[in-house]
This record gives structure tokens, C-alpha cells and sequence, in this order.
């Protein structure tokens, strides 16, 4: 089932009566059985936007709509929505076995489609045992929630959401208690249950990494309005604007503020690169893996290269993270491990086609270079 906003706006008022615009006029479709990811910064509407997709906010102005239904008026329970909150959320004194039954037991709904009480029952034991094994803990139904790993928690508060058959499933950072290598694995399951189960599924976060990694498209936010929504690697190649640009990629992209004179772009009123753009000013966006190690018979005039000092190296496996000044401005390049370089030397370095991003001087993109 697709999701659909249509000027979605919702204000807060504190008791001194001043607003804050907390989403902004959102106009987007999530399509059917996608996994879609709502990533931003803290503050920047996301955590709302799936609370008024959730029917716990009610919306300034706009409408919210589940496929042909529209449900901006509907209380939560009447929407057909699975949520997972960031703490689980899970009944301590019950069993996992039970923590699943539970919507099932206590949903007008169901009773009202299996009002025969052992019939009822049987059906939720089939349910409870089927959405189990989607989540892979079987095992675990007879246990209580203190006695899971963080892991194991989190299926079974996925569980839980998925066993009513919702129409939409909204994950509010679900990941952010586990370690890092949980976070990983869990992240995988989550992307597993989801395509098994074909749910419509909105997943909130802040970790660009752990959005990129697992969704369909990603929908980045900033003050309540969507910057872009794209599918990960659109996104992260071709941002729209600054914003994306500098919220995607760890470490993060090279930011540079340039004059263009005589057609050059220059940074700190060095010549940097040649350009036939009619500003004068502008910003380039060069991310650290776009740089590489270039011999002298290796540069053309068509190229972007810079000599540079090495001022710090970090070897990361396959690559090495150096830092060192670009006419004058602080960046960063991950380089190939195999490069023999040390700190103090001076190297050249190159920038590969296509991948200097443009923007002008309001952060909105002009082109690749």
C-alpha cells in the first residue's frame, strides 16, 4: 500500500504562544512495499512526520493518505500501522509468546473478524508461530524479555507490530540502544522481514550509514522540509543541494567557498578550477574518495589536480585517511593503501572526472564538474 502526503504541516505552540514549524508542507509518495528511510539531523521533523503518519499527532493542515483511504482524521488504532519504538517497548512480565499475542488478544478487529473464542485462539497460536519464525525467534517464545539480547528484543517488537497484518510498518530508530556489530545485524534483519513480509515500511533515523544501507529511497529532512528524496546512492552522488551534500558521507565532504575570476574558480585566490560559469561566487564539494595520488606525466590540463603536504595519515585497512591543507582549507582524501606516503611528504593529487559537486551561493546544486 503507498503513503501519501499532501501538505502535510504540523505546528507546535508553547504556553508563551510562540510556533514552531516542526514539518512543512510535505508533498511525498512512498510507494507500495517500499522501504523508505526518514534521515536528518535531531530537530528536523522526522520522529514527527512518523508520529502523524502513526495518528499521535494530529496535522496542522494537509492530508495523509494509505493507499485510496485517506486517514489524516483516523485514530491510530483504525489505521492499520505497526510501530516499533526506540526502546522496544515490550511487556516485561510476559513471555515473548505473549508480547506477540497481545494487539491480537486486545484488537476490536480481530475479535470482531473470529468471534468464536477458541477459534479466535487458534488462530492467534497460528499467527504468533508464523511471525516467529519470520523473525527467526521460535526458539524464544517461552522466554521473557529480560532474558534476550538487545538484538533479540528488537524481533520481538518487530514481531509484535507485524502480527495484526498491518498496512504500514514505522520504525522509530529502532536500532539506536544496540552496539555496533548488533546494530549491523539487526539492521540486515530488519531489511529481511521486510521484504518477506512486502510491508510498506518508514523507517526513521539519524545514522546515514544505517538508512543508506538497507532502504529504497532515503528522504532527507532538515527544519521540516524534505532537502531530497532519492534512492541512497542518487542521493549521495548527486545531492541537491548543500545540505545532502554535507549530511551524507563520513568522513564528511570537503567544502570549499570560491571566487570565479577570469575563469578560474579560486579558493583563497588561488587558481583551483578552470570554469565557464557566469557567478561570482560559488561552493565546491569534493568528498574525501574522490581524491587520488597523480604522477607529473599523469596530469593533463583537463585534469583537477593540487600539490598538497601531508599533515596527518590514518591507514584503514584497503585505504589511508589523510589530512592536509587545500589552498589553505582543511580536508580530508582517502587514498589507496598501497601508496607509500608518510606525513611531511608532499604529493599530487588529482580529483576524479565528474566528481567536483557545484553549488551556488544560497547551497542549491548547479552541476558536476
Amino acid at each position: 500500500m503507498d503513503i501519501r502526503l499532501k501538505g502535510l504541516t504540523k505546528t507546535f505552540t508553547n504556553k508563551d504562544k510562540l510556533e514552531t514549524v516542526a514539518v512543512n508542507d510535505l508533498n511525498v509518495t512512498i510507494p507500495s512495499g517500499h522501504l523508505v528511510g526518514l534521515l536528518g539531523p535531531s530537530g528536523c521533523g522526522k520522529s514527527t512526520t512518523l508520529f502523524l503518519l502513526a495518528g499521535l499527532h494530529k496535522p496542522t493542515s494537509g492530508e495523509i493518505w494509505f493507499g485510496d483511504e485517506n486517514m489524516t482524521e483516523k485514530a491510530p488504532e483504525d489505521r492499520s500501522i505497526g510501530l516499533v519504538f526506540q526502546n522496544y517497548a515490550l511487556y516485561p512480565h510476559m513471555t515473548v509468546h505473549d508480547n506477540i499475542a497481545f494487539p491480537l488478544r486486545n484488537s476490536k478487529n480481530f475479535r470482531k473478524a473470529h468471534p468464536d473464542a477458541k477459534e479466535r485462539k487458534a488462530e492467534i497460536e497460528r499467527i504468533v508461530l508464523e511471525t516467529a519464525k519470520v523473525v527467526a525467534i521460535e526458539r524464544f517464545l517461552d522466554r521473557k524479555p529480560a532474558q534476550l539480547s538487545g538484538g533479540q528484543q528488537q524481533r520481538v517488537a518487530i514481531a509484535r507490530a507485524i502480527a495484526k497484518r498491518p498496512k504500514v510498518l514505522l520504525l522509530d530508530e529502532p536500532l539506536s540502544n544496540l552496539d555496533a556489530r548488533l546494530r549491523i545485524q539487526t539492521r540486515e534483519e530488519i531489511r529481511r522481514i521486510q521484504q518477506a513480509t512486502g510491508i510498506t515500511t518508514v523507517f526513521v533515523t539519524h545514522d546515514q550509514e544505517e538508512a543508506m544501507s538497507i532502504t529504497d529511497e532515503i528522504i532527507v529532512m532538515n527544519d521540516g522540509v524534505i532537502q531530497q528524496m532519492a534512492e541512497p546512492q542518487q542521493a549521495y552522488d548527486h545531492p541537491e543541494n548543500a545540505f545532502v551534500a554535507k549530511f551524507l558521507g563520513n568522513p564528511p565532504i570537503n567544502m570549499f567557498t570560491a571566487d570565479i575570476e577570469d575563469g578560474y574558480m579560486l579558493i583563497n585566490g588561488r587558481k583551483a578550477i578552470p570554469t565557464k560559469l557566469d557567478k561570482k561566487q560559488i561552493q565546491i564539494g569534493i568528498r574525501p574518495e574522490n581524491f587520488q595520488m597523480v604522477d607529473d606525466d599523469e596530469i593533463s590540463e583537463a585534469s583537477v589536480h593540487f600539490e598538497i603536504d601531508i599533515s596527518y595519515k590514518a591507514t584503514i585497512g584497503r585505504d589511508i585517511l589523510v589530512r592536509f591543507n587545500l589552498n589553505g582549507v582543511s580536508s580530508k582524501a582517502f587514498l589507496e593503501s598501497d601508496n607509500q606516503i608518510q606525513v611531511g611528504d608532499k604529493v599530487r593529487v588529482s580529483v576524479k572526472p565528474g566528481r567536483i559537486h557545484l553549488f551556488d551561493e544560497t547551497g542549491n546544486r548547479i552541476e558536476s564538474w
